[in-house]
């Protein structure tokens, strides 16, 4: 991996893109951990596309598959793992991402979840994906900066990289109120090897908050933005009372354009975004 560090110092690297959207395409509605015990061969498919995009590192579908959900959390990332592992096996110059999204739980004063639980809870998650092969750990759409410092805490005990993005609105905040300059310090106290934003956003929004973020900070930037905003469902004509696809106001050009004008080390997309709009990022 110490590799993969130093070629981030010197070209930009490509994350994947969403992995939910490409499961919604292809028919497949149900909670994405699930599908990594049900439907192996699809998210392999998925991953093996973005590979093909340019993609040189690929993010695992194990957001969310946690303990305190699912009772077989450890059997749905090793699934997970091994599917991604199984789309790279070709491929020596991709690595793999064991992928951590908040708990879902609030943590006191605002709710009844403890430190030291929710410690655990991510704790168990990365014991079980280091075991299964992951070259780094990214910790993604957090909000909650006291949760990501558990997890970055409990990724940290693995001695793989950790890379870190949090969500924020246009003013540069998180929906708890985290600034900037608030997971920076944070983050950089902590000892990871890059951080970012994700999600939220396209990269209209993003391109200005990445700015202000290199201004603060020395590490390695990671933006990955939806494709512009959602649009509005539309009702599938084969199937009544239900819904087409989930679409985003951004094409891969389009995309691609506006993530041109963003100054960071490692780009990829988030909600909405495909094999092509990296792709057409990865062409620039």
């Amino acid at each position: 991996m110490g590799k993969f560090l130093d070629l981030a110092a010197k070209r930009r690297i490509f994350f994947d893109g969403a992995m939910g959207t490409e499961l919604q395409k292809r028919g497949l509605n149900q909670d994405p951990a699930i599908l990594n015990l049900t439907s192996g061969e699809v998210i392999i498919d998925i991953h093996r596309s973005y590979l093909e995009a340019g993609a040189n590192i690929i993010t695992a579908n194990t957001f969310g598959a946690y303990s305190h959900k699912y009772d077989n959390a450890a059997n749905m990332i090793k699934a997970a793992m091994d599917n991604a592992r199984a789309a790279i096996a070709q491929n020596s110059h991709a690595w793999l991402a064991l992928d951590l999204g908040p708990t879902g739980l609030m943590l006191e004063p605002y709710g009844d979840t403890t430190p030291e639980e929710c410690y655990k809870i991510f704790e168990e998650a990365v014991q079980q994906g280091t075991a299964c092969g992951a070259d780094l750990i990214l910790i993604e759409t957090m909000m909650d900066l006291a949760e990501l410092e558990l997890a970055i805490t409990a990724a940290k005990q693995t001695g793989l990289p950790v890379f870190a993005t949090m969500s924020f609105d246009k003013n540069g905040r998180t929906m708890m109120g985290v600034s900037l300059d608030d997971m920076a310090t944070s983050l950089e106290a902590l000892g990871v090897d890059a951080i970012g934003m994700n999600c939220g956003f396209g990269p209209d929004v993003y391109v200005e908050l990445a700015a202000q973020l290199a201004s603060i900070t020395k590490l390695p930037i990671i933006v990955q933005p939806n494709a512009g905003m959602p649009l509005p469902a539309e009702p599938d004509p084969a199937r009544p009372g239900e819904f087409l696809p989930a679409r985003y106001s951004l094409s891969a050009s389009e995309f691609a354009k506006a993530m041109a004008a963003i100054d960071a080390a490692i780009l990829g997309g988030c909600c909405g975004t495909s094999p092509e709009h990296i792709a057409a990022i990865a062409r620039l």
